[in-house]
């Protein structure tokens, strides 16, 4: 049987070790904070060197930014204006290439319309020729057979029955206008332009 004795000191223990607990808890808690204020003093120079490291790579990612915006809208530029030039070039060649076939088919016009002046010249002469001297002296002219002569006066006189000229004398001025010097000009200049084409 437990005394009164023995239960007021059991009860005097219990006291005692609450109150030890509490001071227990109070005192890691504070060595807790020491520790927490300690260490955060500690790492005052790391936040101050990270926060300045941010604010290097902020200013780094704001200048790559800026970089890589110029260089594209640099690149779209110029991609830009080197389709306008591809578009400008292509006209201008499709442009050269309409003018040279005009001049072309002015020049091979003007060389047909020289060549046919040329050709009725040359039959009158021939004619002309043949009304005040043989077929023989011709083919001596122009070294060429008798009979190869004298298809060429035959011919020459059919070429100018089709061109309604007459010729009655050796002496007789020709009926049509020999070819203007523009013509005999514009017929060298087309035979230059179609050698340079071949």
């Amino acid at each position: 049987m437990v005394t009164s004795s023995e239960k007021s000191s059991s009860a005097s223990r219990r006291l005692r070790t609450v109150a030890n607990v509490d001071e227990n808890i109070k005192a890691a808690r504070k060595k807790a904070l020491d520790h927490q204020n300690m260490i955060e003093k500690l790492a005052e120079p790391l936040y101050a060197v990270s926060e300045k490291l941010s604010v290097l790579d902020h200013a780094q990612a704001s200048v790559s930014t800026a970089s890589e915006r110029k260089i594209k809208s640099l690149t779209d530029g110029l991609e830009k204006k080197i389709e306008k030039l591809k578009e400008d070039t292509a006209a201008k060649i499709e442009q050269i290439k309409v003018d040279t076939k005009a001049k072309i088919e002015s020049l091979q016009s003007e060389q047909h319309s020289a060549e046919n002046d040329l050709s009725i010249e040359y039959a009158e002469a021939i004619v002309q020729f043949s009304l005040g001297g043989s077929p023989a002296d011709l083919s001596t002219v122009l070294g060429v057979s008798v009979r190869e002569a004298k298809n060429l006066i035959e011919t020459s006189k059919a070429d100018l029955e089709k061109a309604g000229i007459s010729v009655t004398s050796p002496l007789s001025s020709p009926t049509t206008a020999a070819p203007d010097e523009d013509k005999v000009v514009a017929t060298k200049a087309a035979d230059d332009t179609m050698q340079q084409s071949a």
